[in-house]
């Protein structure tokens, strides 16, 4: 298994935490679901110019990982984006969706069948914002299955 699988069926199952949200995007009247995708978004065009709105979005993506002796580690990061002109509590929104995803990987720890996530989860809310987007983060250690040596020394 490698780190690009275990993205891949992150974003999956968080796809199923975050498809019930309704929520404000950066386009005036429209309200969706965040997007889930894995590493980046694609390429930001101005909000008149966007078929779908970027906002709301979900983004998980690889910061590195660890093999040792013990077994392989990765260290994943998910990025939560959202939009409010709410100066007051559009905050609110992004850690709403963090709290949610981080109740969801706590109560159900394995996904896509042989991923674990472990503690501790880390959740970052910066102080500077970038009204009227809102952003946080989670970061988290995902143990991956690791290879086995073949043959041995003679």
């Amino acid at each position: 298994m490698t780190p690009t699988i275990m993205l891949d069926r992150l974003v999956e199952h968080l796809q199923s935490v975050t498809e019930n949200f309704e929520m404000q995007t950066n386009i005036p009247g429209i309200k969706k679901a965040p997007q889930v995708v894995a590493g980046y978004l694609s390429e930001k065009k101005p909000a008149q110019k966007q078929e779908v709105p970027d906002y709301p979005y979900v983004i998980v993506r690889f910061l590195k990982d660890n093999d040792d002796n013990d077994g392989a580690v990765a260290r994943v990061k998910i990025i939560v984006g959202t939009y409010s002109q709410d100066a007051q509590d559009g905050w609110r929104d992004p850690l709403n969706i963090l709290t949610r995803i981080k109740q969801e990987l706590l109560a159900r720890p394995v996904f896509g069948e042989s991923f674990r996530v472990e503690k501790p989860i880390e959740t970052d809310m910066p102080e500077e914002q970038p009204f009227p987007e809102w952003w946080g983060s989670l970061t988290l250690n995902v143990i991956i299955p690791q290879m086995e040596e073949e043959g041995g020394f003679l």
